[in-house]
């Protein structure tokens, strides 16, 4: 493996990682959005799904699971959180030697965690939308508004 080929699946695996908070943000947002219909004006709501879109994923998560009741899935996200951190912050250099160049026994076990991330990341986006279609049913088909 080239070092040009470990930096594409590194940067592979990352863009999952982004699309679970990219997820995250969307379920963050629709939540919300219930949550001021149902509140209507009987108190100030002004919180908004933008108000997060700048978040890190540990800070969604901790969102998330104030906004959810699914503990299972929060435990997956925070599981997956500590692997998409070590990524981020030392995969790459823990597989370069002090002149930059590619361990190659070290990069090809850390091409086994990253398709274990690749993998991950699309089963935890599938798992949140299932989630948001819980949500968004009621902000699409119920009637909310106070009957008189």
């Amino acid at each position: 493996m080239t070092k040009d080929e470990f930096y594409l699946n590194v940067a592979h695996a990352l863009s999952g990682c982004q699309l679970v908070e990219q997820e995250l943000k969307l379920y963050i947002t629709e939540a919300l959005a219930l949550a001021n219909e149902c509140i209507g004006g009987k108190m100030p709501f002004k919180m908004i799904g933008e108000d997060y879109e700048d978040s890190s994923l540990e800070r969604l998560i901790q969102v998330f699971k104030k906004l959810s009741d699914n503990d299972d899935l929060v435990l997956k996200l925070n599981k997956f959180k500590d692997k998409r951190n070590y990524l981020s912050h030392k995969g790459i250099s823990h597989c370069l030697d002090w002149d930059e160049e590619l361990f190659e026994s070290a990069a090809s076990q850390f091409q086994e965690q990253l398709e274990e991330i690749q993998k991950e990341s699309k089963k935890l986006r599938e798992e949140i939308h299932w989630e948001g279609t819980k949500i968004t049913v009621h902000l699409e088909f119920d009637d909310i508004s106070e009957k008189d």
